[in-house]
C-alpha cells in the first residue's frame, strides 16, 4: 500500500484508510479507486459533473456540512467518512423523498402475493420464448421443488394477475409444472455449487418442503448438510399429506434425487429421541435448523371425537400414503372445508366409501379450499353438508356409528371478512357414519425439544427478524413455528429467509429479516387493457370423474408445450423491466427506506412516445439529468431536455414534441445512464423480461472505429446492448448500429430457400454442392466484412478446396492506397489528440461513433472543419462547415488552395496536379481551410470510404502525404481491414459464373453479372437462387482489425438456441456433400492461418499491430471530377437497422 500511495501526490484518509490522491481529483475519484462504495445517480465521467441528487453526500473532518463526493475536490490530509450516521439517513431521506414521486410497479404483482417471491413474470416470459433452461433456472432460485409445487400449490400468484382484468390469470403453476418436466428431468439440470465448501456443518431435523429447499439453499452456500427425517422416506406432507392422484411420489421422489446428488446426506428412519438424541446433533453442528412441519390433527371440541373410528386428517392421508389399512367402512365424514379435507374426501370416495360426506360450518363459497379441488369432490360423488358442525358422535358396538349435526345459518361478518355461522336453535340432524376425518386443522408435536421456548400453542418460538429459536445456534421455520401452519410455498419462502440467517450466523455476522420496500401500483382497473385482446387461458386436461374416482392414478396432465408457449405470451409483463439494473430500488434496500412516511402530492405526466428503438417513461424518472448531459455534451444533439421548473420539472423533448421527432439518432446513451428505468430499449423478443442479465463482451461489427460492447443476454435471448466506458476505440459511446443491430441479427427466422421456396438447410446445402460441382463453370466466393478475421481465413480454405477465386464485394478499391503504397492503417485514432487542425470529409451517420470524438477535441479548443455534402451533421465548439455539392467539389477546391497557396514545399506536387489545380476555382471557405492547414503544426486529416470515392480518397491522400499529416481512412465495416490485410481483394465488375456470396448482399448488379447466385446470410435475399441461412454468431470467438489497425479479440459471442453450429460446422457440411474430405475447417486452424499469414503470434488485443511499417509516396490525379457518394452498403443486415436510424436522422 505504501508503494501505492508513494505515486500519488498526497495522502487522505477514508473511513480510516490511507489512500493516494492527486490535485484535481474527487472525492469519488479516490473511493473508487480504492473499492471504497458511494452511491450516485447523476455521475458519469463521460459528462462534466452536475451534482444534483445528493445521494454522494458525506462528511469531511472540519467542514459542519455534508459535501457532495461527486463534486468535492480532495485536498492533502483530508479525512473522510462515507457512512456515518448522519450520512445514512440524508441518502435515506433523499430516496424516499424520490420514492414517492416515482411511480410503477418494482415487481409485478404476481411476484409479490408468492410468498416466496419466485419470479413469475421471469419464468413465465422465458417459456414463451422457448428457454425451458432458464425458466427452470429462475424457479429453482427460489423453489428447489418445481414439479412437486407445480402440481399442489394454490397459486396465490395466480390470485394477484392483473391479466384478469382482461380474461383470466395466467397459468402460472401449470407453467411451473411445464418447465420442470421439460428442463429440471433432465441430465443437463443440476444444481449450482460453489467452487469451494466452508467445512460448517448444518444438521436439519425434518425433511419436509421447508427442510428440503432450506437444504438445498445451504448446500448452494458451500455448508455441509444433515437432514434427519423421521419418516421411512422424505418429502414431509408432500408425500404423507397429499395424496397421489394429485401428486405421484415418483414426481418428489426424482426431485430428492436432484437434491441428494448435490451432497447432501438425508437420513430417514431417523427418530429424535429413540435413534438420535437432540443434545447429540446439537453438539456435532455449528447450527441446527428445526423443520419438523405440523403433524398433528385438532379437533372440534365436540363430545365423542375420541371415539373409536375418528381420526385425523393428517393422519388418515399418512396412513394411506404409507399403505396401512385405513377400514373406513362405507360411510365416511370428513370435518373441515380446506384442501386437506378435500383430500381425505376424495381419498375415502378412492378406498371405496360408497357415502362420503363433507360436513363445513359455512357454505362451500366460503371454504379456503381451492375451487377446483371442491368441484372435483363434487364430481366424484362427494355430499357436501354445507352450514353444518358437528354436536356429538357416537359409539356402538366400540365404534362410531352416527353424528349430531347442528344446522347453522350466515350472521355477520367475522375478522377474515366472512359472514359468521350462527346455529339454528332447535334444529339439527342426525347422520350415519362408520369413520369421521377431523380435517380442522394441524398442530405442532414440539415434546422431543422441551429446552426450546414454545408458543401457546406448543409450536417452536422464534425470532422473527433472527429466526433463531430461544437456543443459540437452533434456528426454526416453516409448519412448525410461531403457529402460522400454511401452505408448501410459505414453507419454502420460509426456508430461503433463514437460509440467510443460518449463513451469516455461521460468518459471525447479525442478520435481521426485513420486508424490502417496493414501489406499486393501485391505480390499474380494467380500462387500462381495454386494447388487449381477449384469449382462452389454458388449461390441463382433467380424467372424467368416472375414471378417476376408482383409483390414484393422476388426474390432470401437463398442458401441451405449444399451448404453454401461447399462455405465456398472454401475461401482461406488468413488473419494471429494468428491476435487476435499478438504482434506484437497490438504494432503497440497501437504506431501508421508509417512503410512507413522507408521502405527499405526486405527479403523474401524461405521455405519448413511438420511438422505434426507445421506451420512456417520465413517471419513473428522477431527474438526474444524466440522459440530457450525455446527449447534450458528448454527443451534441440535444434531444432532451429539462422542460418546466420545480415541482413540475419534466425530461422531454423540446416544444412537447415526440423523442422520434427530436433529433434523436438512436444511439441508446440516454438508456445506458438512465439510473432507473425511465428510458429503456424497446424489446425486440417475444417478452420483455426483467432478468438478471449475462455480460458477453464483444467489438461491434458494424463500422471501423471498432467499439467494444457488452452484449447481454439471459438464457438464449439478446437482451440488450451497451458500450463499453472506458473501452480504446469508442470513447465508452455507442451508436443506434451497434446498440440495436443485434436485434436485428437475432429476430430473422432460421429459414433457407432453394429459388423461392423455403426449405431445410440440409436441402440447401444439396444443391449448392451441385452448383459447385459444375466444374465449366467458373467460381467465385465474395466474402463480407462483417465477419471475423479467422471466418475470412476458414472462407478462403473453402473457395480454395472447391476451386474458387474469393473476392469482396464490400471492400472498396482504396485510394489512400494508391498514393501511400500500402493498404494498412497510417495513424491511429489517439493521434487526433495531438493534432491542432482536424479536416474531415466524413459521414457522421455511417460512422456515428467520430461525432462525439470530434465534439470533445472541439471543447479542447482543437479547429475541426468539415467537408459534408450531407444534413445532420456533427456540430460543436470549432466546428466549421464547408457545405459542397453532391459531387464533393470542395475537397478538390481545399486541395488546389493548398497547391496554389504553397507549391513549393518539401515534397513538390507533379506538374499534371498542378495543373489540375489550377483549373479549379476555390471558394473563400476553401482556401481558408487550406490556409489553416498549412500553418497548423500538427494537421490531421480524417475522411470515410463510406461517401468519399476513390478520386476523392486520393485527393485527401495527396493532401496528407504533401504535407507529412496524419490520415485516418474510416472503412465502411468493421472489419473491412482485416480482410485487406489477409489479401482480399475487391470485386470486379467483369467476374460471371457463379458466385457463393457469404454475407454480401446481392444486388440487381451482382444478379445481372453472374449465371447463378448462392447467398449464405442472416437475411434472405429473393435475388438469389440459393439461400442458406448463416449461423447467428462465432461460438469460439476471433478478432476484427479496426479502422486504426487495432487486433481486437470477439470473445465467446452469444449463440441463439436454434442456431445449428457455426460458420466452421457449416463450411465442413458444404464439404462433406461434396466429398471433399480433407479440408477440414475448425476454428483452431483458421487461428493458426491468422498467425501465420498475417498477424503473428498472440495476435488479438494488440495496438496497431497492423498498421503500415512502411510507405511509398506517389501523388495522383483524380480520373474522376465525383469525390462524394451517396452512403450505400452491400449488406442487408446493416442496411435493416439502417433504414429506421435514416429516417429518425433525416428528421434533425
Amino acid at each position: 500500500m505504501k508503494e501505492m500511495i508513494e505515486r500519488f501526490e498526497f495522502k487522505i484518509n477514508i473511513n480510516d484508510i490511507e489512500a493516494g490522491a492527486n490535485k484535481g481529483e474527487t472525492i469519488l475519484d479516490v473511493a473508487r479507486r480504492n473499492d471504497i462504495f458511494i452511491p450516485t445517480f447523476c455521475y458519469d465521467d463521460r459528462v462534466d459533473i452536475y451534482g444534483a441528487c445528493g445521494i454522494c453526500v458525506c462528511e469531511v473532518e472540519g467542514n459542519p456540512k455534508l459535501v457532495k463526493a461527486c463534486a468535492t475536490e480532495v485536498a492533502d490530509g483530508m479525512t473522510v467518512r462515507t457512512n456515518t450516521e448522519r450520512v445514512i439517513e440524508s441518502r435515506k431521506t433523499n430516496l424516499e423523498l424520490l420514492m414517492t414521486n416515482h411511480k410503477g410497479d418494482c415487481r409485478p404483482p404476481c411476484v409479490l402475493n408468492c410468498p416466496a417471491h419466485t419470479d413469475c413474470q421471469g419464468y413465465v416470459g422465458f417459456l414463451a420464448e422457448g428457454d425451458f433452461k432458464k425458466g427452470i433456472e429462475l424457479v429453482t432460485e427460489k423453489i428447489p421443488l418445481p414439479a412437486s409445487l407445480g402440481r399442489v400449490c394454490p397459486h396465490p400468484c395466480e390470485e394477484n394477475c392483473r391479466r384478469a382484468l382482461v380474461d383470466e390469470p395466467i397459468a402460472i403453476r401449470d407453467s411451473k409444472r411445464l418447465l420442470a418436466e421439460e428442463a429440471f428431468f433432465t441430465e443437463d439440470f443440476a444444481f449450482k455449487l460453489p467452487e469451494e465448501f466452508t467445512g460448517k456443518k448444518v444438521s436439519i431435523i425434518g425433511g419436509g418442503p421447508m427442510g428440503l429447499s432450506a437444504a438445498c439453499f445451504l448446500r448452494q452456500l458451500g455448508h455441509d448438510i444433515t437432514v434427519y427425517e423421521a419418516m421411512p422416506y422424505a418429502g414431509g406432507m408432500l408425500r404423507y399429506g397429499i395424496p397421489e392422484y394429485r401428486l405421484p411420489k415418483k414426481i418428489l421422489d426424482a426431485e430428492i434425487s436432484k437434491i441428494k446428488e448435490m451432497g447432501i446426506d438425508i437420513k430417514t428412519n431417523t427418530r429424535i429421541g429413540s435413534d438420535i438424541s437432540f443434545d447429540e446433533i446439537r453438539k456435532n453442528s455449528d447450527a441446527v435448523l428445526l423443520g419438523i412441519g405440523a403433524w398433528k390433527s385438532t379437533g372440534t371440541g365436540c363430545k365423542g371425537e375420541d371415539s373409536n373410528g375418528v381420526i385425523g386428517g393428517i393422519e388418515f392421508l399418512q396412513r394411506r400414503a404409507r399403505g396401512i389399512e385405513t377400514g373406513i367402512g362405507k360411510n365416511v365424514a370428513i370435518i373441515g372445508g380446506g384442501n386437506t379435507a378435500m383430500d381425505a374426501a376424495r381419498t375415502a370416495v378412492r378406498l371405496g366409501a360408497q357415502n362420503v360426506y363433507n360436513v363445513y360450518r359455512r357454505t362451500t363459497e366460503q371454504m379456503p379450499a381451492e375451487e377446483f379441488e371442491i368441484k372435483s369432490a363434487e364430481e366424484e360423488g362427494v355430499i357436501f353438508k354445507t352450514l353444518r358442525n358437528p354436536i356429538e358422535i357416537f359409539e356402538k358396538d366400540g365404534r362410531v356409528n352416527a353424528m349430531e349435526l347442528q344446522v347453522m345459518e350466515l350472521g355477520e361478518e367475522d375478522a377474515s371478512g366472512r359472514r359468521r355461522p350462527v346455529a339454528v336453535e332447535g334444529k339439527t340432524e342426525m347422520l350415519n357414519v362408520d369413520t369421521v376425518i377431523l380435517a380442522i386443522g394441524q398442530a405442532v408435536d414440539s415434546e422431543l425439544f422441551g429446552e426450546v421456548e414454545k408458543t401457546k400453542r406448543n409450536a417452536i418460538a422464534y425470532d422473527e427478524k433472527s429466526f433463531m429459536t430461544s437456543m443459540e445456534g437452533v434456528f426454526a421455520g416453516g409448519d412448525c413455528g410461531n403457529d402460522k401452519i400454511s401452505i408448501a410455498i410459505e414453507a419454502i419462502a420460509d426456508a430461503k429467509k433463514v437460509t440467510e440467517a443460518i449463513d451469516n450466523y455461521l460468518s459471525g455476522k447479525k442478520f435481521v429479516y426485513t420486508s424490502p420496500y417496493y414501489v406499486t401500483r393501485s391505480d390499474i382497473t380494467s380500462e387500462d387493457f381495454e386494447d388487449r385482446e381477449r384469449k382462452c387461458r389454458a388449461n390441463p386436461e382433467v380424467a372424467k370423474a368416472d375414471e378417476r374416482k376408482d383409483n390414484f392414478n393422476e388426474v390432470e396432465k401437463t398442458i401441451a408445450v405449444d399451448l404453454m408457449k401461447e399462455e405465456a405470451k398472454r401475461c401482461l409483463e406488468c413488473g419494471c423491466k429494468d428491476y435487476f439494473e435499478c438504482k434506484l430500488i437497490k438504494y432503497s434496500h440497501m437504506y431501508e427506506v421508509e417512503p410512507e412516511r413522507l408521502y405527499g402530492d405526486h405527479t403523474d405526466i401524461d405521455f405519448e412516445d413511438d420511438h422505434p428503438f426507445v421506451t420512456r417513461d417520465p413517471n419513473k424518472c428522477i431527474l438526474c439529468g444524466l440522459c440530457v448531459r450525455v446527449c447534450d455534451e458528448t454527443l451534441g444533439i440535444g434531444a432532451l431536455g429539462l422542460v418546466n421548473r420545480g415541482f413540475d420539472t419534466v425530461i422531454m423533448p423540446e416544444m412537447g414534441r415526440k423523442l422520434r421527432e427530436s433529433g434523436c439518432v438512436s444511439c441508446g446513451m440516454c438508456i445506458s445512464v438512465c439510473p432507473t428505468g425511465a428510458l429503456k430499449e424497446r424489446c425486440f423478443n417475444t417478452k420483455d423480461i426483467p432478468a438478471n442479465m449475462k455480460s458477453n463482451e464483444t467489438v461491434c461489427e458494424f463500422c471501423s472505429v471498432g467499439c467494444k460492447i457488452d452484449v447481454q443476454t439471459a438464457g438464449n435471448l439478446v437482451m440488450k446492448a451497451d458500450a463499453i466506458n472506458g473501452s480504446e476505440a469508442g470513447m465508452g459511446l455507442a451508436c443506434g448500429r451497434g446498440k440495436f443491430g443485434l436485434f436485428t441479427r437475432y429476430t430473422e427466422p432460421f429459414d433457407s430457400y432453394i429459388g423461392s421456396e423455403k426449405t431445410k438447410k440440409e436441402e440447401a446445402i444439396k444443391s449448392l454442392a451441385d452448383l459447385i460441382g459444375d466444374a465449366s463453370k467458373k467460381k467465385y466466393v465474395s466474402i463480407s466484412v462483417r465477419y471475423t478475421t479467422e471466418e475470412v481465413a476458414a472462407i478462403k480454405k473453402f473457395a480454395d478446396a472447391i476451386g474458387a477465386d474469393v473476392v469482396s464485394h464490400d471492400v472498396p478499391e482504396c485510394g489512400a492506397g494508391k498514393v501511400f503504397g500500402t493498404t494498412k492503417p497510417l495513424t491511429g485514432f489517439d493521434e487526433l489528440n495531438d493534432s491542432d487542425f482536424i479536416l474531415c470529409a466524413l459521414d457522421v451517420h455511417s460512422n456515428p461513433i467520430i461525432s462525439p470524438r470530434l465534439i470533445s477535441l472541439s471543447k479542447q479548443g482543437k479547429e475541426i472543419v468539415m467537408i459534408t455534402n450531407q444534413e445532420g451533421t456533427t456540430r460543436g465548439i470549432n466546428i466549421r462547415h464547408i457545405n459542397t455539392d453532391k459531387k464533393g467539389s470542395a475537397i478538390a477546391e481545399v486541395f488546389a488552395g493548398v497547391v496554389k497557396l504553397d507549391a513549393g514545399g518539401d515534397k513538390p506536387f507533379s506538374s499534371e496536379l498542378i495543373e489540375y489545380a489550377e483549373k479549379i476555382n476555390v471558394s473563400d471557405e476553401a482556401m481558408e481551410a487550406a490556409k489553416r492547414y498549412l500553418s497548423a503544426k500538427n494537421p490531421a486529416i480524417l475522411y470515410s470510404d463510406s461517401i468519399v470515392t476513390f478520386d476523392g480518397a486520393v485527393l485527401l491522400s495527396d493532401i496528407a502525404a504533401y504535407k507529412g499529416s496524419n490520415l485516418i481512412h474510416l472503412r465502411k465495416k468493421n472489419n473491412t481491414q482485416g480482410l485487406l490485410d489477409f489479401g482480399i481483394k475487391p470485386a470486379s465488375s467483369d467476374e460471371s459464373g457463379i458466385l457463393i456470396s457469404f454475407g454480401v448482399d446481392i444486388t440487381d448488379d451482382m444478379k445481372a453479372g453472374f449465371e447463378r447466385i448462392a447467398h449464405v446470410d442472416v437475411m434472405h435475399n429473393d435475388r438469389a437462387d440459393i439461400f442458406i441461412r448463416e449461423p447467428n454468431g462465432v461460438k469460439k470467438g476471433g478478432s476484427f482489425t479496426n479502422a486504426e489497425g487495432r487486433v481486437q479479440a470477439v470473445k465467446n459471442r452469444f449463440i441463439k438456441e436454434g442456431d445449428e453450429g457455426d460458420m466452421y460446422d457449416l463450411l465442413n457440411d458444404i464439404l462433406n456433400e461434396l466429398g471433399i474430405k480433407e479440408a477440414v475447417i475448425n476454428y483452431e486452424d483458421a487461428v493458426r492461418t491468422v498467425e501465420a499469414e498475417v498477424y503473428g503470434k498472440n495476435y488479438a488485443g494488440s495496438k496497431h499491430i497492423a498498421a503500415a511499417d512502411e510507405i511509398n509516396v506517389q501523388f495522383m490525379v483524380p480520373k474522376s471530377d465525383i469525390l462524394l457518394q451517396e452512403q450505400g452498403t452491400s449488406d442487408a443486415l446493416h442496411t435493416k437497422i439502417s433504414q429506421e436510424l435514416g429516417k429518425l436522422i433525416r428528421q434533425r
